[in-house]
């Protein structure tokens, strides 16, 4: 089995990925997980095993980086809703309604400004991008 997904940070044997195909983190292991950083999407080949636990794991046969990584966009915003591993924001320089997925949504709260730091954003209706961090502005 494969699994794209984004890393959200690395330790040793290990690497916490977000699945944004099940919306859900991921903790993969893997020996030479220190090669691979934040904000890398990585291909994931596995035997298709995964445990129930929280977060789910899996053990990788192989990963591969299948972009390089590029400075991340940057986004203002104001919360106006959260939900399970998602926030539905307000765009301050376009004033347009987006998803932001992020495993980490319940640390924030609605009304809150924030920094999301992002890849792509889909041409979907409303957007969505899958966060790689969020920093509250005070």
């Amino acid at each position: 089995m494969t699994m794209i997904a984004t890393v959200i940070r690395t330790e040793p044997g290990n690497i916490l990925v977000w699945d944004a195909a099940a919306s859900r983190e991921v903790k993969v292991h893997f020996r030479d997980a220190g090669r691979f950083s934040p904000g890398e999407r990585i291909r994931i080949t596995y035997n298709g095993a995964m445990t129930h636990s929280i977060p789910p794991q899996i053990t990788a046969t192989s990963i591969q980086r299948i972009e390089s990584p590029a400075k991340p966009a940057e986004m203002r915003a104001v919360i106006l809703e959260r939900r399970r591993n998602l926030l539905v924001v307000r765009d301050m320089s376009n004033n347009m309604r987006v998803h932001i997925h992020f495993p980490h949504a319940n640390h924030f709260c609605v009304g809150q400004r924030v920094v999301v730091r992002h890849d792509t954003i889909t041409m979907s209706n409303p957007p969505q991008v899958t966060a790689i961090d969020i920093t509250p502005v005070c």
